[in-house]
């Protein structure tokens, strides 16, 4: 397997072993407040219905990431990531849909940015599914928009979303700690098959509008 096969592979594996990680984490005071409401129908659904309706997002951390036509696998050179987004319960409490916007940057320090400090930002629009049972969440979506590297800018493209995570809630607020995946078209019209990937540990701030 090549190295540009490589990045892709791991990023996905990494993804997935983190986000079981996460849940595992989840802490000991959420547990005991889902096993004291699980006993009951009445607190099975204030657990429901809590999750519910429109909620506004914020969303900050750090990625790393490669960039296919640097001709380097995965660097480990951490950048912020933010993003800001909303969702919306559809069918029933814990699954809904989203749109965001993200942005996300990491550094890029081997193959043809060896010793120039590049560095790959990609900016774009997300929609897609978040299902939130209990205390933990998953996301999946699109990614719609543009990756630059290094300050060349790259030509529109699609990409694909994945995260998961835990939920720490305080009245309307949700705390949602988690990881993220981002695989995104970067062609330009030099690499017109470039492709890149970040990785992410970052952490979101939602709020319920409106609902209890």
């Amino acid at each position: 397997m090549t190295d540009r096969a490589r990045g892709p592979v791991r990023g996905l594996a990494l993804a997935a072993a983190a986000s079981i990680a996460c849940w595992g984490w989840a802490p000991a005071a959420a547990r005991a407040q889902d096993a004291g409401t699980s006993g009951t129908a009445s607190g099975a659904q204030q657990v429901a219905e809590g999750s519910g309706g429109l909620r506004v997002e914020l969303l900050g951390g750090m990625t790393i990431g490669s960039h296919t036509a640097s001709g380097a696998a995965l660097d480990v050179a951490p950048a912020i990531s933010l993003g800001v987004g909303a969702s919306m319960s559809v069918w029933r409490s814990d699954f809904a849909v989203f749109a965001a916007y993200h942005r996300a940057t990491f550094g890029c320090e081997e193959g043809y940015c060896l010793n120039r400090g590049y560095t790959v930002t990609g900016n774009h629009g997300a929609v897609g599914v978040e299902w939130a049972p209990r205390r933990a969440w998953m996301r999946a979506g699109l990614l719609f928009g543009v990756v630059t590297s290094g300050g060349t800018g790259g030509n529109f493209g699609i990409g694909v979303l994945g995260g998961g995570g835990f939920t720490v809630a305080a009245g309307k607020l949700r705390l949602k700690p988690g990881v993220s995946y981002r695989w995104m078209q970067a062609a330009t019209d030099a690499e017109p098959d470039a492709k890149a990937l970040a990785l992410g540990l970052e952490v979101g701030l939602d709020y319920l509008l409106g609902g209890s």
